[in-house]
């Protein structure tokens, strides 16, 4: 991002990502802005790029979901269109939250929830396995989550 960001702007992103439902109203007396000034900031910010959506954080362990996994994936090629290939195929399997191409010992990382263990094998069985180009794929599951957020030091 070329535009650069004054101490309002700061603020505003700190707020929003603290609370994304926070009022118009609430943010632009929390900031010092008047409600049209700011509304008009948030718009700018949303253009230029530096807000990409607004979500809500879901818990999944409440919704039936009570087993996490990050899998390290190897492909068997690493072509640019096998690689395509497998990053679309993931992006249509639900139950990954994250696809991350890596360095190191393994191509990708994914972030999957799964019922349980059972549900787990099914997704690998009848999703990723059929997956094209994959060579290998190494399951590690998470015992507990020490830290989750998606909050930008700003």
């Amino acid at each position: 991002m070329k535009e650069r960001l004054d101490e309002a702007d700061l603020k505003i992103l700190r707020l929003l990502q603290e609370d994304g439902r926070i009022t118009n109203a609430d943010l632009a007396r929390q900031v010092g802005l008047s409600p049209p000034s700011m509304l008009q900031r948030v718009r700018k910010l949303e253009e230029s790029g530096f807000i990409e959506n607004y979500t809500t954080r879901l818990n999944h362990g409440a919704l039936g979901y009570g087993l996490m996994v990050v899998a390290m994936v190897s492909l068997s090629l690493h072509q640019e269109k096998p690689i395509e290939q497998f990053v679309d195929a993931v992006r249509s399997i639900p139950e990954v939250l994250e696809c991350l191409n890596v360095s190191g010992d393994c191509d990708f990382l994914l972030k999957i929830i799964a019922k349980d263990m059972a549900d787990y094998e099914r997704i690998v069985r009848e999703k990723l396995s059929r997956v094209k180009g994959i060579g290998k794929i190494n399951s590690c599951f998470v015992l507990g989550v020490n830290k989750n957020t998606s909050a930008i030091p700003l």
